[in-house]
């Protein structure tokens, strides 16, 4: 590993401003150094900030602006050319609620760029095509149209039977309630947390599964997270009790269920009552695993409790560890066999990594110097950030799905050619944003 110190030194005083500790106003316990960071990557601060700002401003934006957003009809296009235009018009439900969050989360956290009101302006038509011709009255969502708003059939990969849509649909929907003040988006979002809580208690719910499990009402890990980071979202604006009740079962879901002791790894399926599916004991999904644990970080510092933070700050390093391609660099996402199987030895399947999953590393990581200011921390934003800037770029300004081992293009299975991110890249750049401005402001401010 190169060990250059790229980050500087840290910013471990003067926390308060950080969106992690706004609720809590707890300090973390301090890393390297008391002083203010001044690089990352072996950038300034502000360089580094400009990266990130210009591949989110210069690059990704303008990309959806060629032909990834309606502006007829409203709503996000996900299959897309290389040059922006439609390869194919279906409307996913996922992505009108990611692309609605990523608009609005952008409007609302960043207040001097022009293209704010742009961004709005676009969340609001497609909140208006998504309810128009998605929503089915009771806070369930149909899972694909077409540019018209008529049902057609879904994505390959089968998402008709569970909650993420309707999920992702209602934090869209809490962000843009956030921006423009609207109280009926914010009852929708809540009808369709209420009605995804209802669903997901069922035990005849079929929308987690596992290999040979013939059991219905199965947990996801992916569920419990999701619950986590759309409720805390919600609180924000809205202090709603119930909710805070879904979302302190899931966060110990996380914490005492999903994590497995016997091997220091994060389970993804469990049985209807969390108990542990002995043929899914010794398996992870990685990327999943620490997403799960960054965003119960947050929860933790919400909560004022250092030590919940400690908890799953080392559990996120321990997976990044295992899960990490020590030859090539680039974190496994598919898989993780504790035990060799007849497909994969044990450990980490390396053959695909997907950006999604690099992106949750960048996050976690970074989150955790600005909090803490620990070398590791630091050191593993390096590796994630240089291995996703090395392999992932496109030409085009849309990070590409996946890769092999080795750092080349790699088609994901079962997923279009075609089909185009909206979420995972520009949360990656507008939380690193907004990490770096906080570290920044502190800077300048004990100047």
């Amino acid at each position: 590993m190169n060990r250059r110190n790229f980050l500087g030194k840290t910013l471990a005083t003067g926390l308060s401003g950080s969106f992690l500790l706004q609720s809590s106003g707890q300090e973390i316990r301090k890393g390297e150094s008391s002083q203010e960071m001044s690089k990352v990557p072996g950038l300034p601060l502000q360089e580094l900030y400009r990266t990130c700002r210009s591949q989110l401003i210069d690059r990704y934006f303008p990309f959806w602006e060629r032909g990834g957003h309606d502006t007829e009809n409203g709503g996000f296009m996900c299959y897309l050319y290389p040059d922006g235009s439609v390869e194919n018009d279906r409307k996913d439900i996922w992505y009108q609620g990611r692309g609605i969050w990523v608009n609005a989360w952008f409007y609302n956290t960043f207040r001097h760029f022009g293209k704010r009101d742009m961004l709005l302006e676009q969340a609001r038509m497609a909140r208006d095509f998504m309810v128009k011709h998605m929503h089915n009255g009771d806070g369930t969502w149909t899972t694909t149209v077409n540019r018209n708003g008529n049902p057609v059939e879904g994505i390959a990969i089968d998402r008709s039977n569970n909650i993420y849509g309707a999920l992702f649909a209602a934090v869209g929907l809490i962000q843009l309630a956030k921006a423009t003040g609207s109280s009926e988006d914010l009852e929708l979002a809540k009808l369709s947390l209420r009605k995804s809580v209802e669903r997901y208690e069922d035990l005849g719910y079929m929308g987690v599964s596992a290999p040979g499990v013939e059991d219905t009402g199965l947990r996801a890990q992916g569920h419990s997270f999701m619950f986590v980071w759309v409720i805390l979202q919600l609180l924000e604006v809205d202090a709603d009790p119930w909710f805070a009740t879904i979302l302190e079962e899931h966060f110990n879901a996380l914490k005492d269920k999903f994590w497995n002791p016997e091997f220091g790894i994060s389970n993804e399926v469990l049985f209807h009552d969390y108990s542990r599916i002995p043929s899914q004991a010794g398996f992870m999904i990685p990327g999943h695993s620490i997403e799960a644990q960054w965003m119960c970080m947050q929860e933790a510092l919400r909560k004022g409790n250092q030590d919940l933070y400690q908890v799953f700050k080392e559990r996120m390093r321990r997976l990044i560890e295992m899960s990490w391609d020590h030859v090539f660099d680039g974190t496994c996402d598919t898989a993780y066999n504790v035990y060799a199987t007849d497909n994969h030895p044990a450990g980490p399947v390396l053959d695909e990594k997907t950006m999604w999953a690099q992106t949750e590393v960048c996050i976690g990581c970074l989150l955790v110097y600005e909090q803490t200011g620990e070398a590791w921390a630091r050191e593993w934003f390096e590796r994630s950030w240089n291995f996703l800037q090395r392999t992932m770029k496109t030409e085009h300004g849309v990070w590409r799905q996946a890769v092999d081992r080795q750092g080349n293009n790699k088609q994901r299975e079962g997923i279009s050619v075609y089909r185009q991110g909206n979420f995972h890249q520009p949360r990656c750049l507008m939380y690193l944003m907004a990490s770096l401005q906080r570290m920044i402001d502190r800077k300048n401010a004990a100047i």
